[in-house]
């Protein structure tokens, strides 16, 4: 029998409602209910499809008499009375319906079917409105046309049109509604692509994706359940409910609490089949959260997995208190916006994997940084331990030729020399060799006496570099029976000792080993400023000295020129000169 209700009771007492008992049949009937909101083809065991009925009548009879005529046509439905705007509006703010049947004239002054029609016009709701009137003008009926209304049919004892009428309309409205879901998919996919574009991480872009959904879909929870960091569980994530309801949020409280494994529940179940699942009442309570999900009064549930080809990263689930049938096309579509998510969850991975193997590089690097520091830190101090050792060796040895050697060279002379006093008193023809011996070995202390004093002078006294420099050069002539000349060019700045003692030595060094390694007979010594930089230059026209950047394993004497060169933050460069000879360079930044 059909379902007859009438105000003050605003919300019909629905088959199957949470809280209240229901049959196989009203299961039935409230998935057909679902079925034809989207316009899908329902089977049944029983034929008649149900409809939810908002009638706009005075008159309780001709309410019986639509149902009735309805029943007759094929339709079980279920009918809702009400006779005055105030009940109109509650019964279209608080139920969804699919049809509307009002008469044109009520006894009611001041409400009547326009009027009715006036309100579901204010609400933008796209349901068929169909005028009855058991006398109607084609005047009243263009009026009603024009106004809205989808059908006018004639009020009388069989009002054949009408089964017809409701027919058609819910045919067109059903296509309109699917026209226009599938626009709110397609315009949500378009959103979703430009916040995924923008968006930095999953776990920005999430809860705006569910909201996106949700407002599409007209569903009432939204839950995310990502993958466990062992890849065992989905663990709950976020839950975005389309209005806040008190009546969700204990499911929603104890949805924070569980977990499921492959296969289990809904959101499992899409984990283990690797595509989007369908549930219903049944699987719903599968949760683990049955009272809760009976408590919202939800009926369906839809889970999409995110994953791409090698990768599985969560369930998106969708929950309802509508009991909605299984739509391909919609599954199609959330499918292909899983599939856009997982892609950018993929490369967000990706980058993320870049950016930690890029901070991983980057410790490395500081790693390996500080130990080449440190390494470079202990070459230089033991750099700098070996070049005092080398100066007290020299220092050492020029001691030993002073007061050893020359000492015994002096003890030599003077014996020599009381020989050729000897021997010329004796008139005997070796005095002359006596004298010669004689001059050789005042030579010799000469040359001892020399050497003694440039290994022994390691510390210069001077502050001039120019006179120190010249000095060097007038020595070195004097040491090595050479051709060796001291030239400045432009003003010398005043420079720090230790400075000065450097550049010292790294003439002196050069011009030794011009002389002992090269077999130069002529060097020249050049101190040249420039804007920002003092050159010290040693030219010579003795063999060629190896490179330092071709021969790393050179002699020790260069290596230590280079290191003195390091230690007042100069730089030695040294390179043939010509066909034959060598230029040392070292060059000095200065102020």
């Amino acid at each position: 029998m059909a379902r007859h209700e009438s105000s003050p009771s605003i919300v019909p007492d629905w088959p199957g409602r949470a809280g209240q008992s229901s049959n196989s049949h009203d299961h039935a009937i409230e998935a057909i209910l679902m079925g034809a909101e989207l316009g899908q083809p329902i089977s049944m065991t029983d034929d008649r499809r149900p409809l939810r009925i908002l009638v706009v009548e005075d008159d309780e009879n001709d309410v019986g008499l639509l149902e009735a005529t309805l029943e007759d046509s094929g339709f079980a439905p279920t009918c809702h009375q009400v006779a005055n705007a105030a009940d109109m509006i509650a019964a279209l703010d608080t139920q969804e319906w699919d049809l509307i049947i009002a008469d044109y004239d009520l006894k009611n002054a001041g409400f009547n079917g326009l009027a009715a029609l006036e309100l579901v016009r204010e609400r933008h709701l796209d349901l068929p409105f169909i005028i009855v009137s058991g006398v109607i003008t084609d005047a009243k009926a263009v009026a009603a046309m024009k106004a809205g209304a989808h059908d006018y049919v004639v009020k009388d004892f069989r009002m054949p049109r009408l089964g017809p009428a409701v027919q058609r309309e819910l045919r067109e409205a059903g296509i309109r509604q699917e026209r226009r879901r599938a626009e709110k998919l397609i315009s949500a996919e378009h959103a979703i692509t430009r916040l995924l574009a923008d968006a930095e991480s999953m776990e920005q872009a999430i809860p705006k994706i569910l909201q996106i959904l949700l407002e599409s879909l007209r569903m009432e929870l939204a839950e995310w359940w990502r993958l466990s960091d062992d890849g065992l569980l989905l663990e709950p994530g976020i839950f975005e409910a389309r209005v806040q309801s008190a009546d969700l949020e204990p499911f929603i409280q104890e949805g924070r609490q569980v977990t499921f494994r492959l296969g289990a529940g809904i959101p499992g179940a899409a984990w283990q089949a690797r595509r989007p699942v369908w549930g219903t009442d049944l699987e719903i309570s599968h949760h683990g959260r049955k009272a809760a999900a009976s408590t919202a009064g939800l009926r369906t549930a839809v889970a999409i997995p995110i994953q791409g080809e090698h990768s599985f990263f969560g369930v998106f689930s969708f929950l309802s208190t509508r009991r909605m049938q299984p739509d391909d096309s919609l599954l199609n579509m959330l499918a292909a916006i899983a599939g856009e998510v997982a892609q950018f969850a993929q490369r967000r991975q990706a980058e993320e994997a870049l950016r930690r193997a890029h901070d991983e590089l980057e410790i490395r690097v500081q790693q390996r940084t500080a130990q080449l520091r440190t390494a470079i830190a202990e070459r230089e101090r033991l750099e700098h331990e070996l070049l005092e050792i080398t100066e007290n060796e020299r220092r050492r040895i020029g001691l030993d030729l002073h007061d050893d050697l020359g000492q015994k060279l002096s003890g030599i002379a003077l014996m020599t020399k009381a020989l050729e006093t000897r021997l010329a008193r004796q008139k005997a023809g070796e005095a002359t060799d006596a004298a010669k011996i004689h001059d050789e070995v005042q030579e010799a202390i000469g040359h001892a006496s020399g050497v003694a004093r440039d290994l022994t002078s390691l510390d210069v006294k001077e502050d001039d570099l120019a006179a120190t420099l010249r000095s060097l050069t007038a020595r070195a002539k004097q040491l090595f029976s050479i051709s060796c000349a001291f030239k400045s060019e432009g003003t010398v700045p005043p420079l720090p000792a230790p400075v000065i003692g450097q550049l010292h030595k790294i003439a002196q060094e050069a011009i030794t080993n011009a002389v002992k390694h090269g077999k130069a007979k002529r060097v020249i010594v050049t101190l040249a400023r420039t804007d920002s930089k003092l050159a010290l230059s040693v030219r010579n026209d003795g063999l060629p000295f190896p490179d330092l950047q071709t021969h790393s394993k050179g002699g020790m004497g260069l290596r230590i020129m280079n290191y003195r060169a390091k230690l007042i933050g100069g730089s030695l460069e040294v390179k043939a000169f010509g066909k034959s000879g060598t230029l040392l360079t070292c060059t000095l930044p200065v102020q």
